[in-house]
């Protein structure tokens, strides 16, 4: 993508150094975070993304340029500081993770936010531990575009030790005003502990016209023009179920803004997903077609 082209979507959240550990084995120092999941997930769709996150010197050290060598804008990633944010996910049989955060690099404010990419028309945010903070979606939120949130790092607390734990306790009026679509993960709607209509019919009081909760292997909950949609993923085998909700962001966020269909959208942005898991690390990012063939052969 040329540095002088708007990008179709822009991505914002903490690039991650993950280490990942599964009952079947251990990945070291993979990148994650939503750069990654979701800007690779829209690399593969064809989509001209741009990312905003910042990271430390150690990244630069470590990992080769890979985003923009597959084709991301990188004019929005910072170098800020020594550390990139960095976590350790134990996984358990039931796909349950466990968190540690080792380190967190610093808040995407909006003078953070490159000119160009204030005319994209789809923004997917989704912060790692409230990097993100209300005032820098309000300055990207514009008449003409849309804007998608994932809020599932507004519910991370970090305590002294690094563990990670999820507070209930979040104003999310303050960060939803300003956006079309959400999208909650199971981890944060588990320790909301509403019945998930009711939550989803509160979500959207905040401003938002489409919420959607993601259930990992069981259907995900789609509200739209007030009625409630079960949308089923595929069958598959999980190898590796870190940046699900990303990649299910994205391909939401990408075939949305091109078909104006919620619930068509819901069911690409499954697939989607269902095809990346069964790859570990950031790999096996699916293209259109390949969507779209498993949707056909799930029918």
């Amino acid at each position: 993508m040329e540095g002088n082209s708007t990008p179709d979507i822009v991505v914002i959240g903490h690039i991650a150094i993950d280490t990942n550990k599964f009952p079947w084995g251990r990945i070291e120092s993979t990148i994650g975070g939503t750069p990654t999941y979701a800007g690779l997930a829209l690399a593969a769709l064809k989509k001209r993304a741009g990312v905003i996150s910042k990271i430390g010197t150690n990244f630069t050290e470590q990992f080769p340029p890979i985003y923009s060598k597959l084709g991301l804008d990188t004019e929005g990633i910072l170098v800020s500081g020594e550390h990139t944010t960095t976590f350790e996910n134990v996984y358990d049989e039931e796909e349950n993770r466990t968190q540690l955060c080792k380190h967190v690099a610093p808040k995407i404010n909006p003078e953070d936010i490159p000119p160009l990419y204030l005319g994209a028309g789809g923004f997917y945010i989704s912060p790692l531990v409230d990097e993100v903070p209300p005032e820098t979606i309000e300055k990207i939120k514009g008449k003409n575009n849309l804007v998608m949130m994932d809020p599932q790092g507004l519910f991370r607390q970090v305590d002294e030790t690094g563990k990670v734990t999820v507070n209930p306790e979040v104003d999310l009026e303050r960060f939803l005003k300003h956006v079309d679509v959400v999208k909650l993960g199971r981890d944060e709607a588990s320790a909301i502990k509403k019945e998930p209509k009711k939550l989803l019919e509160e979500l959207c009081g905040f401003g938002p016209k489409v919420a959607i909760l993601t259930q990992g292997s069981k259907p995900s909950l789609v509200l739209s023009d007030g009625k409630f949609h079960e949308v089923k993923g595929l069958k598959v085998e999980v190898r590796d179920p870190t940046g699900a909700g990303e990649v299910f962001g994205g391909a939401f966020l990408a075939r949305y803004l091109d078909t104006n269909n919620v619930i068509e959208s819901a069911h690409f942005a499954s697939a989607a997903a269902g095809l990346k898991i069964r790859y570990k690390g950031p790999t096996g990012f699916p293209s259109e077609s390949e969507i779209l063939d498993a949707i056909k052969s799930a029918e």
